[in-house]
């Protein structure tokens, strides 16, 4: 056990963090650069995970400046693979449950291209997206949906209620492990809300992902990892209760939360005390659990780079060009064994990948490439990709890294 020295927790102040977790230095790993001389020359940041003794929760000890990320981020909502078609279920669900009405409004904080409020709007209601980043909050209002280009704080706030009133269902998907101050992010939500208001946020969730040995999700983007016993926690200090709670199979492992203001009558929802057992079970607030995961991710480094010497020619192909795929090649460290990555996002293809400088080519092309061996980084989606990379023509090996590092050979159609 080592305690961490001069950090405290960036949700409850305190000081008593222990190291989880040392892992790879990377550069921030959405950083696709239009030159490879650029991309090779970003700094590598140090990605340290510790857990506080207080609160529970788990979080990386750096921040990255948010506003030099986040201002021109490169990602969009809409070409993660079955994410259009889970915000569609939810918002279906939480329209019966809540029983909104045209009239009501619905607010998206971190609303990125829009592809999480299309489903409200396309129900009837009024609809708000807040969004710091330039280029997915323009598509949003080409789109037609109403979205103010601001980080969500006091004058985000003030601006939302001036425009539109207050809001019957406030959104936060896959944004709050996001935010350096959780409680603040949670307190400005919280005066959105009508009195009957519902918080409800999707955020990935570690006991699930590091199940299955998704340890990329770990990275500079995500400063904070919930579970239930700490979410808990946040609501009690952002005036809050945690009132449901409901694991999700997505994104490797996540889990959907409702809040609502402390003083609501509403009964929280037994699947609160089972989960709490659950994470009990699973040894989530033990160090035990990280450093099982630590040994299994080098195990699998191990195994990959020996899959990697015994293919047949030295070109191998990278499927996949995102944050987690830029994590996963360094931490392990098989940056100069990929010669190219293909994808299918527009914004990345023509581009090169932060640290190692790999150009990012459309997926359609891997197919009329010169390698026979590929490795699929976004292995997370390996159903998909596999599935794709047949149609596109590729034959070959191909290396699935994780959960167990293996080897897929795709034969001719």
């Amino acid at each position: 056990m080592k305690i961490v020295s001069d950090l405290c927790c960036r949700m409850c102040g305190s000081s008593a963090l222990e190291l989880a977790w040392d892992l790879a230095p990377a550069p921030y790993g959405d950083l696709f650069r239009e030159s490879r001389e650029a991309a090779q020359k970003l700094p590598l940041i140090g990605l340290t995970l510790v857990f506080c003794q207080d609160c529970e929760l788990l979080q990386i000890a750096q921040e990255v400046e948010v506003e030099g990320i986040y201002l021109e981020y490169l990602y969009q909502s809409a070409v993660t693979a079955g994410l259009g078609k889970y915000y569609h279920r939810l918002a279906k669900s939480l329209i019966l449950d809540l029983e909104l009405q045209p009239s009501d409004l619905v607010v998206d904080v971190g609303s990125n291209d829009g592809t999480g409020l299309e489903p409200y709007r396309g129900a009837g209601m009024r609809v708000l997206g807040i969004e710091p980043s330039r280029r997915p909050a323009l598509v949003s209002m080409d789109a037609g949906i109403p979205t103010i280009n601001s980080f969500l704080d006091e004058n985000s706030v003030n601006q939302a209620q001036a425009e539109h009133g207050v809001a019957k269902l406030v959104c936060a998907n896959y944004v709050s492990a996001n935010v350096p101050n959780p409680v603040a992010f949670f307190r400005n939500m919280r005066a959105m809300l009508a009195p009957d208001g519902v918080i409800s946020v999707v955020t990935g969730y570690h006991p699930d992902q590091f199940a299955v040995n998704m340890f990329d999700y770990i990275n500079h983007d995500h400063l904070s990892y919930f579970s239930v016993t700490s979410a808990v926690k946040l609501a009690e200090a952002s005036g809050l209760q945690l009132t449901g709670a409901e694991r999700v199979e997505h994104k490797g492992g996540s889990i959907h939360l409702l809040f609502r203001a402390a003083e609501s009558e509403r009964t929280p929802d037994e699947s609160i005390v089972k989960l709490l057992q659950r994470e009990g079970w699973l040894g989530s607030g033990t160090l035990t659990t990280y450093a099982d995961l630590s040994a299994r991710i080098e195990a699998a480094s191990r195994e990959v780079h020996q899959l990697l010497d015994t293919l047949p020619d030295s070109v191998v192909a990278g499927v996949g060009a995102s944050i987690s795929t830029t994590h996963l090649l360094h931490q392990f460290g098989i940056g100069s064994r990929v010669t190219r990555l293909f994808d299918d996002d527009a914004n990345k293809i023509g581009r090169f990948s932060p640290g190692f400088g790999i150009e990012v080519s459309p997926l359609k092309d891997l197919g009329r490439g010169q390698s026979q061996s590929a490795i699929l980084l976004a292995w997370q989606h390996s159903r998909v990709l596999l599935d794709r990379m047949r149609s596109v023509g590729f034959t070959g090996n191909v290396i699935v890294p994780l959960p167990h590092a293996h080897v897929v050979y795709l034969g001719p159609a």
